[in-house]
Protein backbone atom coordinates (compact mmCIF):
# COMPACT_ATOMS: atom_id res chain seq x y z
CA UNK A 1 0.00 0.00 0.00
CA UNK A 2 1.27 3.47 -0.98
CA UNK A 3 2.14 5.90 2.28
CA UNK A 4 2.57 9.02 -0.17
CA UNK A 5 0.85 11.89 1.71
CA UNK A 6 -0.79 14.70 -0.28
CA UNK A 7 0.97 17.80 -0.71
CA UNK A 8 0.18 20.53 1.52
CA UNK A 9 -1.86 23.45 -0.54
CA UNK A 10 -1.03 26.91 0.26
CA UNK A 11 -1.96 30.55 -0.19
CA UNK A 12 0.55 32.80 -0.62
CA UNK A 13 -0.87 36.37 0.54
CA UNK A 14 1.49 39.27 -0.66
CA UNK A 15 2.41 38.44 -4.47
CA UNK A 16 5.14 40.88 -4.23
CA UNK A 17 9.38 39.74 -3.07
CA UNK A 18 8.99 38.15 -0.37
CA UNK A 19 5.10 36.56 -1.53
CA UNK A 20 7.95 34.98 -4.57
CA UNK A 21 10.42 33.27 -2.18
CA UNK A 22 8.02 31.98 -0.16
CA UNK A 23 5.98 30.34 -2.81
CA UNK A 24 9.34 28.87 -4.21
CA UNK A 25 10.29 27.50 -0.55
CA UNK A 26 6.80 26.11 -0.42
CA UNK A 27 7.18 23.90 -3.53
CA UNK A 28 10.55 22.83 -2.97
CA UNK A 29 9.37 21.44 0.28
CA UNK A 30 6.70 19.54 -1.54
CA UNK A 31 3.78 21.63 -1.35
CA UNK A 32 1.48 22.87 -3.97
CA UNK A 33 0.96 26.63 -4.20
CA UNK A 34 -3.26 27.28 -4.78
CA UNK A 35 -3.08 30.89 -5.27
CA UNK A 36 -2.10 33.84 -4.54
CA UNK A 37 -4.12 36.90 -3.06
CA UNK A 38 -3.17 40.77 -3.78
CA UNK A 39 -4.45 43.97 -3.68
CA UNK A 40 -2.99 44.50 -7.09
CA UNK A 41 -4.12 41.78 -9.66
CA UNK A 42 -1.38 42.49 -11.72
CA UNK A 43 0.79 41.40 -9.37
CA UNK A 44 -1.16 38.32 -8.24
CA UNK A 45 -1.77 37.21 -11.96
CA UNK A 46 2.54 37.53 -12.86
CA UNK A 47 3.12 35.10 -9.51
CA UNK A 48 0.23 32.75 -10.44
CA UNK A 49 1.47 31.97 -14.04
CA UNK A 50 4.65 30.37 -13.04
CA UNK A 51 2.70 27.55 -10.61
CA UNK A 52 0.18 25.47 -13.16
CA UNK A 53 -3.37 25.66 -11.43
CA UNK A 54 -3.16 28.22 -9.04
CA UNK A 55 -5.51 31.33 -8.86
CA UNK A 56 -4.80 35.17 -8.59
CA UNK A 57 -7.37 36.75 -6.52
CA UNK A 58 -7.67 39.97 -4.43
CA UNK A 59 -9.06 38.80 -1.31
CA UNK A 60 -8.23 35.75 1.16
CA UNK A 61 -11.76 35.14 1.90
CA UNK A 62 -12.28 34.35 -1.88
CA UNK A 63 -9.02 32.45 -2.62
CA UNK A 64 -10.16 30.06 0.71
CA UNK A 65 -14.01 29.93 -0.94
CA UNK A 66 -12.07 28.82 -4.41
CA UNK A 67 -8.88 27.09 -3.32
CA UNK A 68 -9.21 24.94 -0.14
CA UNK A 69 -5.76 25.06 1.33
CA UNK A 70 -3.91 23.82 4.45
CA UNK A 71 -1.47 26.63 4.73
CA UNK A 72 -1.70 30.77 4.93
CA UNK A 73 1.60 32.41 3.86
CA UNK A 74 1.28 36.61 5.36
CA UNK A 75 3.62 38.51 3.09
CA UNK A 76 2.28 41.88 3.94
CA UNK A 77 2.61 44.98 5.94
CA UNK A 78 2.43 44.61 9.71
CA UNK A 79 -0.72 46.40 10.00
CA UNK A 80 -2.69 43.78 8.14
CA UNK A 81 -1.47 41.16 10.04
CA UNK A 82 -3.81 40.48 12.86
CA UNK A 83 -6.93 40.88 10.25
CA UNK A 84 -5.13 38.27 7.89
CA UNK A 85 -3.92 35.25 10.22
CA UNK A 86 -7.15 35.17 12.26
CA UNK A 87 -9.12 34.80 9.12
CA UNK A 88 -6.90 31.89 8.07
CA UNK A 89 -6.98 30.25 11.68
CA UNK A 90 -10.67 30.65 11.69
CA UNK A 91 -10.96 28.89 8.12
CA UNK A 92 -8.65 25.44 9.81
CA UNK A 93 -5.29 26.81 8.00
CA UNK A 94 -1.92 26.76 9.07
CA UNK A 95 0.00 30.20 9.01
CA UNK A 96 3.47 31.08 8.49
CA UNK A 97 3.89 34.81 8.85
CA UNK A 98 6.20 37.47 8.00
CA UNK A 99 8.06 39.55 10.94
CA UNK A 100 6.75 40.91 12.92
CA UNK A 101 3.76 38.16 13.42
CA UNK A 102 2.06 41.23 15.00
CA UNK A 103 2.09 44.59 16.16
CA UNK A 104 2.26 44.00 19.72
CA UNK A 105 2.50 41.26 22.15
CA UNK A 106 -1.35 41.24 23.39
CA UNK A 107 -1.85 40.27 19.88
CA UNK A 108 0.29 38.20 19.42
CA UNK A 109 -0.71 36.03 22.68
CA UNK A 110 -4.49 36.46 20.84
CA UNK A 111 -3.00 34.90 18.29
CA UNK A 112 -1.15 31.96 19.28
CA UNK A 113 -4.26 30.92 21.63
CA UNK A 114 -6.18 31.40 18.74
CA UNK A 115 -4.04 28.78 16.86
CA UNK A 116 -3.76 26.40 20.14
CA UNK A 117 -7.35 26.39 20.54
CA UNK A 118 -7.63 25.08 16.90
CA UNK A 119 -4.44 22.79 17.38
CA UNK A 120 -3.13 24.95 14.31
CA UNK A 121 0.47 25.85 13.92
CA UNK A 122 1.22 29.64 13.85
CA UNK A 123 4.70 30.46 12.85
CA UNK A 124 6.92 34.23 12.47
CA UNK A 125 9.02 33.58 9.79
CA UNK A 126 12.36 34.02 11.48
CA UNK A 127 14.46 32.65 9.10
CA UNK A 128 17.98 33.62 10.41
CA UNK A 129 17.28 30.69 13.01
CA UNK A 130 17.62 28.56 10.67
CA UNK A 131 20.99 29.32 8.03
CA UNK A 132 23.62 26.79 8.28
CA UNK A 133 25.77 28.78 10.19
CA UNK A 134 23.06 29.66 12.75
CA UNK A 135 22.82 26.19 13.21
CA UNK A 136 26.37 25.75 13.28
CA UNK A 137 26.71 28.02 15.73
CA UNK A 138 24.19 26.20 17.95
CA UNK A 139 26.05 23.07 17.87
CA UNK A 140 29.35 24.63 18.54
CA UNK A 141 28.00 26.92 21.36
CA UNK A 142 28.35 24.63 24.29
CA UNK A 143 31.53 23.87 23.02
CA UNK A 144 32.63 28.09 23.13
CA UNK A 145 32.03 27.98 27.27
CA UNK A 146 29.88 31.15 29.05
CA UNK A 147 29.04 33.70 26.44
CA UNK A 148 30.01 36.91 27.34
CA UNK A 149 28.85 39.34 24.61
CA UNK A 150 27.03 39.31 21.26
CA UNK A 151 26.32 41.82 19.01
CA UNK A 152 24.20 42.02 16.00
CA UNK A 153 24.84 44.50 13.13
CA UNK A 154 22.37 45.46 10.00
CA UNK A 155 23.19 47.72 7.87
CA UNK A 156 20.19 48.37 5.30
CA UNK A 157 19.34 49.50 2.01
CA UNK A 158 15.35 48.94 1.98
CA UNK A 159 15.08 52.45 2.81
CA UNK A 160 16.86 54.44 0.07
CA UNK A 161 14.91 57.58 -1.11
CA UNK A 162 12.39 57.17 1.61
CA UNK A 163 10.93 59.59 4.73
CA UNK A 164 12.31 59.19 8.11
CA UNK A 165 8.86 57.73 9.50
CA UNK A 166 9.55 55.16 6.69
CA UNK A 167 13.28 54.90 8.14
CA UNK A 168 11.78 54.56 11.35
CA UNK A 169 9.15 51.39 10.69
CA UNK A 170 11.84 49.29 8.73
CA UNK A 171 14.58 49.77 11.41
CA UNK A 172 11.79 48.21 13.67
CA UNK A 173 10.56 45.38 11.48
CA UNK A 174 14.11 43.97 11.28
CA UNK A 175 14.49 44.04 14.95
CA UNK A 176 12.92 41.14 15.57
CA UNK A 177 15.93 39.42 13.81
CA UNK A 178 18.62 39.91 16.41
CA UNK A 179 15.77 39.31 19.44
CA UNK A 180 14.50 36.05 17.73
CA UNK A 181 18.37 34.92 17.51
CA UNK A 182 19.07 36.54 21.53
CA UNK A 183 16.41 34.05 22.40
CA UNK A 184 17.05 30.83 20.43
CA UNK A 185 21.25 31.31 21.28
CA UNK A 186 20.40 32.71 24.94
CA UNK A 187 16.97 32.37 26.42
CA UNK A 188 13.31 33.57 25.83
CA UNK A 189 14.02 35.42 29.36
CA UNK A 190 15.28 37.97 27.43
CA UNK A 191 12.03 39.25 27.06
CA UNK A 192 12.77 40.58 30.71
CA UNK A 193 15.71 42.75 30.52
CA UNK A 194 15.88 46.63 30.29
CA UNK A 195 17.55 47.88 27.02
CA UNK A 196 19.63 51.35 26.52
CA UNK A 197 18.04 52.66 23.07
CA UNK A 198 19.70 55.65 21.31
CA UNK A 199 18.14 56.62 18.45
CA UNK A 200 20.48 59.28 16.83
CA UNK A 201 18.49 59.95 13.75
CA UNK A 202 15.33 58.18 11.75
CA UNK A 203 16.57 55.00 10.69
CA UNK A 204 19.34 54.31 13.39
CA UNK A 205 19.02 52.60 16.07
CA UNK A 206 21.87 51.59 18.65
CA UNK A 207 21.51 49.35 21.85
CA UNK A 208 22.90 47.71 24.49
CA UNK A 209 21.72 45.47 27.63
CA UNK A 210 23.17 42.73 29.91
CA UNK A 211 21.58 39.08 30.80
CA UNK A 212 23.11 36.47 32.79
CA UNK A 213 26.93 37.94 33.08
CA UNK A 214 26.76 38.76 29.29
CA UNK A 215 26.53 41.85 27.40
CA UNK A 216 24.23 42.19 24.23
CA UNK A 217 24.67 44.82 21.74
CA UNK A 218 22.11 45.53 18.78
CA UNK A 219 22.82 48.36 16.11
CA UNK A 220 20.30 48.83 12.79
CA UNK A 221 21.30 51.37 10.41
CA UNK A 222 19.50 52.40 7.41
CA UNK A 223 22.11 54.71 5.83
CA UNK A 224 25.18 52.90 7.15
CA UNK A 225 27.36 51.22 4.39
CA UNK A 226 28.24 48.85 3.08
CA UNK A 227 24.99 47.18 3.88
CA UNK A 228 25.41 44.35 6.20
CA UNK A 229 24.17 41.52 8.59
CA UNK A 230 26.36 39.92 11.13
CA UNK A 231 26.59 38.38 14.47
CA UNK A 232 29.66 38.13 16.21
CA UNK A 233 29.61 36.12 20.16
CA UNK A 234 32.77 35.96 21.94
CA UNK A 235 32.75 33.39 24.73
CA UNK A 236 35.65 32.04 27.12
CA UNK A 237 36.75 29.37 25.00
CA UNK A 238 36.17 30.58 21.65
CA UNK A 239 34.32 33.09 19.50
CA UNK A 240 31.96 32.82 16.17
CA UNK A 241 31.17 35.43 13.59
CA UNK A 242 27.79 34.50 11.46
CA UNK A 243 27.17 36.46 8.18
CA UNK A 244 23.58 37.05 8.42
CA UNK A 245 23.25 37.74 4.87
CA UNK A 246 25.17 34.67 3.19
CA UNK A 247 24.25 32.39 6.28
CA UNK A 248 27.58 31.17 7.12
CA UNK A 249 29.58 30.90 10.13
CA UNK A 250 33.28 30.91 11.07
CA UNK A 251 34.48 29.44 14.72
CA UNK A 252 37.55 30.03 16.04
CA UNK A 253 38.39 28.47 19.02
CA UNK A 254 40.57 29.50 22.45
CA UNK A 255 43.97 29.72 21.89
CA UNK A 256 47.03 32.50 23.77
CA UNK A 257 50.48 32.73 22.23
CA UNK A 258 52.92 35.24 20.63
CA UNK A 259 52.79 33.06 17.43
CA UNK A 260 48.95 32.87 17.00
CA UNK A 261 48.42 36.84 17.95
CA UNK A 262 51.20 37.43 14.83
CA UNK A 263 49.56 34.71 12.87
CA UNK A 264 45.47 35.39 13.56
CA UNK A 265 44.99 37.92 10.67
CA UNK A 266 46.16 35.50 7.94
CA UNK A 267 44.08 32.45 9.71
CA UNK A 268 41.09 34.07 10.41
CA UNK A 269 41.04 35.31 6.87
CA UNK A 270 42.31 31.85 5.52
CA UNK A 271 39.30 30.16 7.04
CA UNK A 272 36.08 32.82 6.04
CA UNK A 273 37.41 32.75 2.50
CA UNK A 274 37.36 28.85 2.86
CA UNK A 275 33.85 28.76 4.12
CA UNK A 276 32.44 31.91 2.52
CA UNK A 277 33.50 29.85 -0.85
CA UNK A 278 31.60 26.17 0.43
CA UNK A 279 28.89 28.21 1.49
CA UNK A 280 28.15 30.13 -2.23
CA UNK A 281 28.78 26.90 -4.13
CA UNK A 282 26.56 25.13 -1.44
CA UNK A 283 24.01 28.35 -2.30
CA UNK A 284 24.24 28.39 -6.02
CA UNK A 285 24.35 24.17 -6.31
CA UNK A 286 20.99 24.55 -4.20
CA UNK A 287 19.73 27.57 -6.13
CA UNK A 288 19.30 29.54 -2.94
CA UNK A 289 19.57 32.80 -4.20
CA UNK A 290 18.70 35.09 -1.48
CA UNK A 291 17.20 34.86 2.16
CA UNK A 292 19.25 32.12 3.89
CA UNK A 293 17.05 29.63 5.86
CA UNK A 294 13.53 30.85 4.60
CA UNK A 295 13.91 27.74 2.51
CA UNK A 296 14.42 25.24 5.68
CA UNK A 297 11.87 27.06 7.76
CA UNK A 298 9.70 26.44 5.58
CA UNK A 299 10.59 22.76 5.20
CA UNK A 300 10.57 22.31 8.65
CA UNK A 301 6.83 23.89 8.83
CA UNK A 302 5.61 21.87 6.34
CA UNK A 303 6.87 18.77 7.67
CA UNK A 304 5.51 19.83 11.12
CA UNK A 305 2.24 19.89 10.09
CA UNK A 306 2.80 16.17 8.48
CA UNK A 307 3.89 14.92 11.45
CA UNK A 308 1.85 16.28 13.61
CA UNK A 309 4.97 18.21 15.65
CA UNK A 310 5.16 21.44 17.25
CA UNK A 311 6.09 24.54 15.38
CA UNK A 312 9.85 25.08 14.60
CA UNK A 313 9.84 28.19 16.79
CA UNK A 314 7.56 27.47 19.38
CA UNK A 315 4.50 29.89 20.57
CA UNK A 316 7.12 30.91 23.84
CA UNK A 317 9.69 31.71 21.30
CA UNK A 318 6.80 33.92 19.44
CA UNK A 319 5.92 35.39 22.10
CA UNK A 320 9.59 36.13 23.78
CA UNK A 321 10.54 37.89 20.65
CA UNK A 322 7.36 39.89 20.35
CA UNK A 323 7.16 41.00 24.27
CA UNK A 324 11.21 42.04 23.58
CA UNK A 325 10.26 44.24 20.68
CA UNK A 326 7.59 46.23 22.27
CA UNK A 327 8.88 47.17 25.76
CA UNK A 328 12.48 47.57 23.14
CA UNK A 329 10.89 50.39 21.01
CA UNK A 330 8.37 51.60 23.85
CA UNK A 331 11.76 52.20 26.00
CA UNK A 332 9.56 50.14 28.74
CA UNK A 333 10.92 47.09 30.63
CA UNK A 334 9.97 44.04 29.48
CA UNK A 335 7.60 41.01 31.31
CA UNK A 336 8.32 37.48 31.12
CA UNK A 337 5.83 35.92 28.68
Amino acid sequence: MSTARRPLRAVVVGAGLMGRWHADAVVRAGGRIAAFVDVSAQRARAQARAYPGALALDGLESALAAAPADVVHVCTPTDTHERLVRQALQAGCHVLVEKPLAPDPAVTEGLLRLADSRQLLLCPVHQFLFQPGVLRLETALQGLGPVRHIDTVACSAGAEETDDDTRDRIAAEILPHPLSLFVRLLSPGIARIPWHVARPIPGELCATAEFRGASLGILISTRGRPTANTLHLIAERGSACVDLFHGFCVVERAGVSRTRKILHPFSSSAMSFFIALFNLTRRTLHWELAYPGLRELISRFYAAILDGAPAPITPHEALAVATARHAFLSGRRGTAP
